[in-house]
C-alpha cells in the first residue's frame, strides 16, 4: 500500500511538471520492465492533464493528442526491448533446452514462416496490445522469439496501443481522483493473468517433455 501511495505521488508530480512528455518517458520505462504501472500513469494523466469541465468530445480530442499519441509511440519504441531479448536470446535458450522443451529451433522457424503468412498474427498482436490489463511484455517477448517481422510488429503494436491508451486516459478523466483505486484493481488483474500464463507455460513444457519421453524406445 505504501508503494502504491508513493507511486501515485510520484506520478502526479511528474505529470504536473512535464505533461505529455512524462507520459512518453514513463511508458517507455514501463515497457522495459521498470516497476511502474502504465495503467496508473495513463489514468493519472487523464485526471491531471484533461480539464474536468470539458465536454466529452472535447475531452476525447485532448486525450488523443496529449495522452494517446505520445503513449502509443512510446509503447511501440519501448516494446522492442523485450522483442530484442526474445529475438537474440530465444534461439540460444531453445537450442540449449530443446530436449527439455520438446521443441527445436527448426520447428520455431517453421512456426515463424507460418505466422508471417497470415494477417491473423498481426491482428492478434494488436488486439492483445489493446486489452488494458493484458501483460504486454508477454506479447513483445513472444514476437521476438518467433522473430516476426519487426516492421509489421511495430505497426501492429502501435495501432493496438491506440485503443488501450485512449480508454485508460478517458477513464482517468471521467472518474477523477478515484483513478488510483481503479488502476490498482486493473494491476491486480494483470498480475493474475501473468500467473495464469506462467502456469500454462509450465504445463505445456511438461506435456511436451512427457510426450518426448513416451516416444523414446
Amino acid at each position: 500500500m505504501e508503494l502504491l501511495t508513493a507511486l501515485i505521488t510520484w506520478t502526479i508530480s511528474l505529470i504536473q511538471a512535464y505533461g505529455w512528455f512524462s507520459v512518453f518517458m514513463v511508458v517507455i520505462l514501463e515497457e522495459v520492465l521498470v516497476p511502474i504501472p502504465s495503467v496508473l500513469v495513463l489514468m493519472g494523466a487523464g485526471f491531471i492533464l484533461i480539464p474536468a469541465e470539458l465536454a466529452f468530445w472535447d475531452a476525447a480530442r485532448e486525450v488523443l493528442l496529449v495522452i494517446v499519441l505520445p503513449a502509443s509511440i512510446a509503447s511501440t519504441i519501448g516494446s522492442f526491448f523485450m522483442y530484442g531479448i526474445g529475438y537474440f536470446g530465444g534461439k540460444p535458450v531453445i537450442t540449449k533446452f530443446q530436449k527439455f522443451l520438446g521443441v527445436n529451433w527448426d520447428e520455431i522457424t517453421k512456426m515463424e514462416k507460418k505466422f508471417e503468412k497470415t494477417n491473423k498474427t498481426w491482428v492478434t498482436i494488436a488486439v492483445l496490445r489493446a486489452v488494458p490489463f493484458f501483460p504486454i511484455a508477454v506479447v513483445s517477448l513472444t514476437s521476438g522469439v518467433l522473430r516476426l517481422s519487426w516492421k509489421k510488429y511495430a505497426i501492429a503494436t502501435f495501432f493496438g496501443s491506440l485503443p488501450r491508451t485512449f480508454a485508460l486516459g478517458l477513464i482517468g478523466w471521467q472518474i477523477g481522483a478515484s483513478y488510483a483505486t481503479v488502476a490498482d484493481q486493473l494491476g491486480l488483474v494483470e498480475d493474475v493473468i501473468y500467473v495464469i500464463i506462467g502456469i500454462a507455460v509450465i504445463y505445456l513444457i511438461y506435456r511436451f517433455r512427457h510426450k518426448i519421453i513416451k516416444s523414446k524406445p
